[in-house]
């Protein structure tokens, strides 16, 4: 059995003792940083970020979960990767571009997409689902690229873990999936 990092779970090797995949499941939450004028710019992001609040900083946390049903019992167990975003409009007011850099351990790499907000005032006033996703690129060897996707909450606070109003698990569960190439037998 192969253990698949961070994800919790054994899975049978493949044919080499190395995982093709290494997952994480972690939390975000937003934190104040003072944004760098010019760092979400159309040649670092590849899109017209906003003109107010394009950059956004992100910590990941580890999170724990019930072994025998997957439940979530502490999302924020230690700070274990840090995501600098930029985002964007799009013709669709429900939909954003989203460009990130990630440093997870070791790691930095980055990655372009997009988040859409899925409802507005759900599951009650002042909340509102949001759904991204990243491409994820510029991994170190023997990382070919990977995917990010988050299942965020977002609230009328803006920063912190906390959400407004309070109850909610803000800002995100994410999945990272790393992606290794398959040996040459």
């Amino acid at each position: 059995m192969a253990w698949i990092a961070g994800a919790g779970l054994a899975l049978p090797a493949s044919a080499s003792d190395e995982p093709l995949e290494e997952i994480y499941v972690l939390r975000s939450i937003r934190e104040p940083w003072p944004p760098t004028d010019g760092w979400c710019s159309r040649s670092r992001t590849g899109f017209e970020p906003f003109p107010t609040d394009a950059e956004r900083f992100f910590s990941f946390w580890s999170v724990r979960s019930q072994p025998e049903d997957g439940r979530i019992v502490d999302a924020h167990q230690a700070r274990v990767a840090e995501l600098r975003g930029c985002f964007g409009p799009t013709g669709d007011r429900a939909r954003q571009n989203f460009h990130a850099e990630v440093r997870l351990g070791p790691l930095s790499f980055h990655g372009t997409g997009e988040c859409l907000a899925l409802g507005i005032d759900v599951p009650e006033p002042g909340l509102f689902p949001v759904r991204c996703q990243l491409v994820l690129d510029g991994l170190p060897a023997p990382f070919i690229g990977g995917l990010l996707t988050t299942n965020t909450m977002t609230s009328r606070a803006p920063f912190g873990g906390e959400s407004q109003p309070a109850g909610y698990t803000q800002a995100s569960i994410a999945t990272i999936r790393l992606w290794r190439a398959r040996p040459v037998p």
